[in-house]
């Protein structure tokens, strides 16, 4: 009964580790997406072009991301309150190379509009840093 209880305990162990180990990297994920879609609720698009993945910067110039951005986000007014609605993690990715990619949707209410969805889309990059490779509004 006791070696019973003893590889139980070693078992939650384990998985409560893994479940913190988890919990630690879509915080980081997270708070990596949040700080760059903080840049384009302040207007700061030169700096979240800066900011965004290898991929991202050669698919799309720093002018033409500004024109785009601005495009997008202007007319939707202030953002008020974002929230994480979904988060998967891919190999493979529609119009992206190959890599390790986190998908991260967001619920978003604008001034202008009640409620659209964000779909910001990170890449890990070669400095094991993840990077903002796609964003789209609905």
């Amino acid at each position: 009964m006791l070696k019973q209880m003893v590889m139980l305990w070693l078992l939650m162990l384990i998985v409560s580790t893994v479940t913190a180990a988890e919990q630690d990297f879509l915080e980081e994920i997270e708070s990596s997406a949040r700080a760059w879609l903080g840049l384009n609720d302040e207007g700061r698009y030169v700096e979240s072009w800066k900011n965004s993945s290898e991929h991202f910067r050669n698919k799309m110039t720093e002018s033409a991301w500004i024109k785009k951005a601005g495009e997008i986000r202007k007319p939707l007014g202030a953002m008020e309150a974002r929230y994480i609605a979904t988060a998967g993690q891919a190999k493979k990715l529609s119009g992206l190379p190959e890599g390790e990619y986190v998908v991260l949707q967001f619920y978003t209410t604008f001034k202008e509009r009640t409620l659209a969805l964000e779909t910001v889309t990170l890449a890990k990059e070669k400095d094991v840093v993840w990077r903002v490779a796609d964003y789209a509004v609905k």
